[in-house]
């Protein structure tokens, strides 16, 4: 249970790990070369969260550079996300990709709506607002190769 920042970030880390871990699990499962570098690529920024939340953590300094409003497709709103596996499509590694992406936005919404630290609501305003930079790239490129595929 979330009581304090500390716990916050500790939860958030803990989430950037996860969702890691999840994305390169999935890159060792799926064929594809596209697939699994996207997979690899999401890993990647995940990773560069955690560490920016330990970075943090350590200095309570925010090394993070705002990115702005970013625009929501809601491509994936009305998307299922089904379990991936070795035979999963692009399609549902995208679909599965924008779900995780807006699970981490809402998540560090909520935790800069309880948080009272103006730099605290910051720092977790930011990592929203670049999870969501993630899912709208991800939507961006779903409606370029999919949709227009389909």
């Amino acid at each position: 249970m979330v009581t304090n920042f500390e716990d916050a970030i500790q939860f958030a880390i803990e989430q950037e790990i996860k969702a890691a871990e999840l994305y390169e699990k999935y890159a060792g499962i799926v064929t594809g070369v596209g697939t699994k570098k996207m997979l690899e690529d999401m890993s990647n920024m995940e990773r560069g969260h955690e560490a920016k939340l330990k970075a943090f953590k350590e200095t309570n300094h925010d090394t993070l550079a705002g990115i702005g409003d970013v625009p929501d497709f809601h491509v994936s709103d009305y998307l299922v996300e089904k379990v991936l596996n070795e035979n999963s499509s692009i399609q549902d590694v995208f679909i599965f990709a924008m779900k995780a992406e807006q699970k981490a936005y809402e998540l560090y919404s909520k935790l800069a709506a309880i948080e009272l630290d103006l730099e605290k609501t910051y720092l977790f305003e930011e990592l929203e607002e670049e999870e969501k930079q993630h899912k709208y790239n991800l939507e961006k490129e779903y409606e370029s190769e999919i949709l227009r595929e389909n």
